[in-house]
């Protein structure tokens, strides 16, 4: 900015600056206009810097910092106020956890030193299956066990009687169940006005009477 000046009585319009011979050395004093200048705290300047504005000297306040003025807790980094002359970075410490052998209720909580991770109850089980059914027995992996509730029924065969014979329900048949046939089970074997499994039978019995004359018996 330039500023209207009286030198010796003489006003001079529009100077910018003003430079006065020294005493007793060579080289002129040097005086500039800054009343036009913006600055007016040494917190818009880096520490140790001065300058001048609208006739006054301003140090600066700005602190200069690096990479090594960060900090970090857990997964967070602390960026102190300053000036960076480079890219800082810094690396944010990781940790592993290992669930512990086992979970009371639907969660539990586990440090690693810088989080804390909360775990949800999860079972992973791995059955050992034969011919796609689960039978009796236990099944599971090294952290947990589950005991199947499948009954299971091998090969049998079944020799008709004068009783019922039943499979369970809810049983899973691991071989063939074979009821017995017998190839006399026909209506001329069975007496007539008996049914056995369903086939009536036509068989007649023997009639035998005697002659009250001859005194003859006679099979018919």
């Amino acid at each position: 900015m330039a500023q209207n000046v009286i030198i010796n009585g003489v006003v001079y319009q529009n100077v910018p600056k003003v430079e006065v011979p020294k005493s007793g050395s060579t080289g002129n004093a040097v005086f500039v206009d800054t009343s036009d200048a913006t600055l007016n705290a040494g917190s818009k300047m880096l520490n140790g810097v001065t300058a001048y504005a609208d006739a006054t000297k301003y140090t600066g306040t700005i602190a200069s910092k690096s990479a090594s003025d960060l900090s970090a807790s857990g997964d967070t980094v602390t960026v102190p106020a300053g000036y960076y002359a480079t890219q800082a970075t810094k690396a944010v410490a990781s940790g592993s956890a290992t669930a512990p052998a086992s979970i009371s209720g639907t969660s539990a909580s586990v440090s690693t030193g810088t989080n804390t991770l909360t775990l949800s109850k999860t079972i992973s089980v791995t059955p050992t299956v034969t011919a796609g059914y689960v039978a009796s027995g236990t099944a599971g992996n090294s952290s947990v066990s589950l005991t199947a509730s499948v009954t299971t029924k091998a090969a049998a065969t079944y020799t008709p009687t004068t009783s019922d014979q039943t499979i369970a329900a809810a049983t899973y048949l691991t071989g063939a169940q074979t009821v017995k046939g017998d190839a006399n089970l026909t209506a001329s074997n069975i007496k007539s006005g008996v049914s056995i499994f369903g086939v009536a039978g036509s068989l007649s019995s023997a009639v035998v009477s005697q002659d009250s004359t001859t005194k003859v018996l006679s099979i018919s």
